[in-house]
């Protein structure tokens, strides 16, 4: 049953996971050998019996079912890739560019709401300034004076609003065009196992069927 944009991407998640988990898997010593430990207890005391005894290793599957079930999901990312980018090439705009742009204006956003916050102000600082100067005897002595300290931002406050609000706008209108292409369009796969189904059990599953 075909999928929409949106699904697709969840199934994209769903396959990643899944290569990671079966790829760590095979990086584990410990699942891809047996080990049998031999006891040999009748040459430390007479009349006691020699045993084997087979290491259990828990979730332990067969080796060669796992590779095949991680080259199976190399086929089905490769399947979904190709799923999705024809039905991205059917919209009737370039996601991916709208997706980065978007972001882009959300960014700028938020650096012109930032200099919304500016604003001019001023403030006197009583005795901040200490100064020199000859009494009537020649001798220098110092005094002290207040200083008023002005901030005057240096751009369009209200232009920035402007701008903000525009783009703001703009910004909304992109990312509801984006949300219903991603409901909208329907992309050709299908994932050929549960997708709410966890790692293991997907893998248990997955060997169990091949079994049959």
């Amino acid at each position: 049953m075909p999928m929409n944009l949106k699904e697709a991407f969840q199934a994209q998640n769903t396959l990643e996971k899944l290569f990671d988990f079966v790829s760590g898997y095979l990086g584990d010593e410990g699942k891809l050998i047996s080990v049998t430990e031999k006891h040999l207890r009748s040459k430390a005391a007479e009349g006691q019996q020699d045993e084997k005894i087979n290491i259990v290793v828990e979730n332990k599957f067969p080796p060669d079912k796992v590779i095949d079930f991680l080259m199976l999901l190399l086929d089905e990312r490769e399947k979904l890739a190709q799923a999705i980018h024809a039905a991205k090439s059917s919209m009737t705009f370039d996601l991916d560019s709208a997706v980065d742009v978007n972001k882009k204006r959300h960014l700028v956003a938020a650096t012109l709401r930032e200099l919304r916050q500016f604003k001019s102000s001023s403030l006197l600082e009583k005795n901040a300034g200490l100064g020199y100067v000859f009494n009537k005897d020649g001798n220098q002595t110092t005094y002290k004076y207040d200083i008023e300290r002005v901030k005057t931002i240096d751009f369009d406050r209200n232009r920035v609003r402007t701008l903000l609000a525009a783009l703001q706008a703009e910004a909304d209108k992109v990312s509801n065009a984006i949300d219903a292409a991603l409901i909208s369009t329907t992309v050709d796969y299908e994932l050929p196992f549960d997708a709410h189904a966890g790692n293991l059990e997907i893998l248990e599953d997955y060997v169990a069927d091949s079994d049959e």
